[in-house]
């Protein structure tokens, strides 16, 4: 089968959608599958990424859309349009499209154009960060905020209106049943979903992977997201940086630089000037390799999000047996031993209190290494289902046309 996804992020980004398309990209081109992938080029169509790439079987056109969602999604040339866009997938005439998340231009710019496409539809769902129960305006219009309420309010259009476009996929594809995407869909009454749990590299359950919990002068502290308000890398900054724990890093993993990176220098400078005994390491554009170590040799996972869905950074973190700390985000109050907290002071504190405990430390990642081992998550297993599930669709389609 030809088969493309449309992916708003993809390799060498290690952020969560990136691991969790690669995997089933490259398992399917293992497969003897044809995969190509339209994705953008990074940090708003800036990086400098080639156009086209070939990688682990998969090939890769990239675009260079700017991003400010839900103002505006625009090309930076004439390769990186709306048209562009939809010649890229009708030029390779798929017999599986799979486009991955909303509130991006891979939906939103092929929407129109999906009763034109004679191919098996698939909407994969990361979930939904702006979609609210209700929305406020009234804080806004009080600080003459403008542009927030014209935001708001197209937020909430898109929402209201985001249930009759995903009626026109024959299959969306939910990260688990408490996801707020799959929630979204039983207000709505969609009956098109199907719920794929993210699976784990391999590697990650390697001997060479589990933490010893062992007593030592420095612990490492790792956050592996892409830099930007909603991972509220300021926020555990700040942290660690009250925090009081001796000689200690705090290692934090994103694709690349951009505006928010910058003003984590700035927060770096401020807070840790006279704190020589404490270092943020940053690290962007590594490889998975890379961001595996890391996982390896660092101690405590620490995560500050301001809203997750089914994050696979933590389901790896548990995988090595490492302790996690977690704002009340996703599924991490679900994992068993999970540190769960509630703004930078609790933060500040379970940084403290696994400093001070290699027994704790133990305890809490043990208990989310077994919990992990029995969530079902092998990469082949997903890659199989994914294939079987376009295959049944296939099927149906074909019986329906004759």
């Amino acid at each position: 089968m030809r088969i493309m996804f449309a992916v708003p992020c993809y390799w060498p980004s290690q952020d969560g959608v990136t691991i969790i398309t690669s995997y089933l990209a490259q398992g399917l081109a293992a497969k003897g599958h044809e995969v190509s992938v339209v994705t953008s080029a990074g940090n708003g169509g800036l990086q400098e990424l080639p156009e086209h790439d070939l990688h682990e079987g998969v090939e890769i056109t990239r675009m260079r859309v700017q991003t400010r969602w839900p103002l505006f999604l625009r090309g930076r040339d004439n390769k990186s349009t709306k048209r562009a866009y939809r010649r890229q997938v009708k030029d390779f005439s798929p017999d599986v499209l799979i486009v991955v998340c909303a509130q991006t231009w891979t939906l939103d710019w092929i929407v129109s154009d999906l009763k034109n496409l004679d191919c098996v539809k698939v909407f994969y769902s990361h979930g939904y960060s702006a979609w609210k129960e209700q929305y406020f305006y009234k804080e806004q219009l009080r600080k003459r905020n403008i542009v927030g309420v014209w935001a708001t309010y197209k937020c909430k259009r898109y929402f209201d209106k985001l249930h009759q476009r995903i009626r026109l996929f024959d299959r969306v594809i939910y990260l688990s049943e408490e996801n707020n995407a799959a929630v979204y869909a039983d207000q709505h009454g969609l009956k098109n979903g199907r719920i794929l749990k993210n699976a784990i590299d391999d590697r990650f359950f390697e001997d060479d992977m589990r933490h010893q919990y062992e007593e030592k002068p420095c612990l490492r502290y790792l956050f592996v997201a892409n830099y930007n308000k909603n991972k509220n890398q300021e926020m555990l900054i700040r942290a660690f940086s009250a925090a009081g724990i001796e000689k200690s890093q705090l290692l934090l993993v994103g694709f690349e630089e951009n505006a928010y990176y910058e003003h984590l220098q700035e927060v770096i400078r401020e807070e840790l000037a006279d704190q020589k005994q404490k270092e943020v390491l940053f690290y962007t554009h590594v490889d998975r390799e890379t961001v595996i170590d890391l996982y390896r040799t660092s101690d405590v996972f620490v995560c500050p999000s301001r809203s997750e869905n089914y994050p696979i950074v933590a389901h790896e973190a548990a995988a090595t047996g490492m302790p996690i700390i977690s704002t009340n985000v996703g599924i991490y109050n679900r994992i068993t031993g999970a540190y769960i907290v509630d703004g930078q002071e609790q933060m500040q504190k379970a940084m403290e209190e696994l400093y001070d405990s290699a027994e704790e430390r133990k305890r809490r990642g043990s208990a989310a290494y077994d919990w992990v081992c029995g969530q079902g998550c092998r990469i082949q297993d997903k890659v199989e289902w994914l294939e079987e599930e376009i295959r049944n669709i296939r099927g149906k389609r074909n019986e329906h046309e004759r």
